[in-house]
């Protein structure tokens, strides 16, 4: 049975993301590929990145992505040449916009999601730390694009602080290694 989170979210709107995202979000159990790693460069930038664990700044880093069930979700985990880098994702409900809950670590990003004939873009909406609310011009935000690019998959995130700046980022390419039918056969 096909992966639905993406398109429980986006309703018939999934339908006008290029085939090969689609393809991504519906039968991709694990992606592979490459990706470029930045990190922001204040002390700030530096300290965020150590205290979250998260992957070293690198051009050409193998990339492995698992996409596994969760209930009303999916749990992303990333690997950054075996680094991992992990945040469960769910459908918002209610919302007037198409709308995506992801969780990192004491993060909840409600991200709104848009489709288009050139991909997915992903945006902040609102931010929790816990049970705090914080206003938007004072939260983490974190904005990704999905893209078609010779024919591939591709992706871009980029996490900003206030006053900080860029904290960190990433931007390659992905194809789907296994797929939701070769797992169900083990």
């Amino acid at each position: 049975m096909p992966r639905t989170l993406y398109q429980d979210i986006l309703g018939p709107d999934f339908a006008k993301v290029p085939e090969q995202i689609r393809y991504m979000h519906s039968f991709a159990r694990e992606a592979r590929g490459i990706a470029d790693v930045s990190r922001g460069t204040s002390l700030a930038a530096r300290l965020i990145c150590r205290l979250a664990k998260l992957p070293e700044a690198r051009m050409g880093v193998r990339v492995e992505t698992s996409f596994e069930p969760i209930a009303g979700g999916e749990r992303w985990t990333r690997r950054f040449d075996g680094q991992p880098f992990q945040t469960d994702m769910m459908a918002g409900n209610g919302e007037a916009y198409p709308c995506m809950l992801e969780r990192l670590g004491p993060f909840l990003f409600k991200m709104q999601v848009s489709a288009t004939e050139q991909g997915i873009d992903i945006t902040p909406a609102e931010v929790s730390l816990g049970p705090l609310s914080l206003p938007l011009p004072l939260a983490p935000r974190a904005v990704g694009r999905e893209r078609v690019v010779d024919g591939r998959y591709s992706f871009s995130v980029e996490v900003t602080f206030p006053l900080i700046g860029k904290v960190f980022g990433y931007n390659g390419r992905l194809e789907p290694a296994v797929l939701i039918d070769d797992t169900e056969a083990v």
